[in-house]
């Protein structure tokens, strides 16, 4: 990792209660010429945070005094620190984790167990798009206009992703069509799809088919309720189609994953509880 134009190290703190966790995540990121701050609990992450400024921020969630969505609420409200990107890693990997961390200001999620080369990739990644954004948008803001999508600064393409993103997460069953999501974005279909493809090489409809999938495959694996029903909760009109996309993406059909639910009775689709709650 190359240092920042004033010649500096670039800095990652890590927030984690764990002292293993610390230690894994410092040995790793130090080998990448990264300078790293280690605070062992929220309330020491927020202050070193706004202290030190930190090029990125690695946010454990299970953490006594203040868990890591509250911390990150904090950091994101206060000027010195709400433009520090925030990357979750954590041992919970359920779909309302990784919503509500998106939700807080979180770039992105890294489950753990992590792999060393994925954590470098994504944290130098996330590093690199800041510098970018800090480069580009010293300036004032500048209007998007609906027919020129070039013209849109990078900081606002960030911005757009992370709430279209955190939109679609948050209703993988009913959620709005692109031009309504672009709207309530305050963009247009084209830049939206520009920006998907930007950050995730895949468009709007592709994000969306992604995150259903993977959100079956983990309602496979815990065996809590049928196919049928895990079609309804991810946004498929039934099981066939689910059988179908799941094949061509994973190679296998969902019964090959599934794990017998414990209860023998049928789950009606109708009762089961929300994906994410208000």
């Amino acid at each position: 990792m190359s240092t920042d134009p004033s010649g500096f190290l670039e800095t990652v703190l890590i927030i984690d209660d764990e002292p293993d966790n610390l230690h894994l995540a410092f040995e790793i990121l130090r080998d990448q010429g990264l300078e790293i701050l280690c605070a062992r609990d929220g309330t020491d992450g927020l202050r070193l945070a706004a202290e030190l400024a930190p090029d990125l921020i690695l946010l454990d969630i299970r953490m006594p005094d203040l868990n890591g969505f509250d911390v990150c609420a904090r950091l994101k409200s206060l000027p010195a620190t709400r433009d520090i990107p925030v990357i979750f890693l954590s041992a919970l990997d359920q779909f309302e984790d990784k919503a509500q961390g998106f939700a807080q200001g979180g770039v992105d999620y890294i489950t753990k167990p992590f792999d060393a080369r994925e954590l470098c990739l994504r944290v130098t990644h996330q590093i690199r798009l800041a510098r970018r954004v800090t480069g580009i948008t010293d300036a004032a803001p500048v209007a998007v206009e609906q027919d020129e999508p070039d013209e849109v600064p990078l900081r606002r393409w960030l911005s757009i992703f992370v709430k279209a993103r955190t939109v679609l997460l948050t209703d993988l069953v009913d959620p709005p069509d692109i031009a309504a999501l672009a709207r309530a974005c305050g963009t247009n279909r084209t830049t939206l799809q520009r920006i998907f493809q930007e950050h995730l090489g895949m468009g709007v409809a592709g994000f969306l088919r992604e995150q259903r999938l993977q959100h079956a495959h983990q309602l496979l694996l815990r065996g809590e309720h049928r196919v049928e029903d895990i079609a309804h909760l991810v946004g498929y009109s039934g099981s066939h189609e689910l059988r179908r996309a799941f094949k061509q993406r994973f190679g296998r059909l969902p019964s090959d994953v599934f794990r017998h639910p414990r209860d023998s009775d049928p789950v009606r689709p109708d009762s089961l509880e929300p994906l994410v709650r208000a």
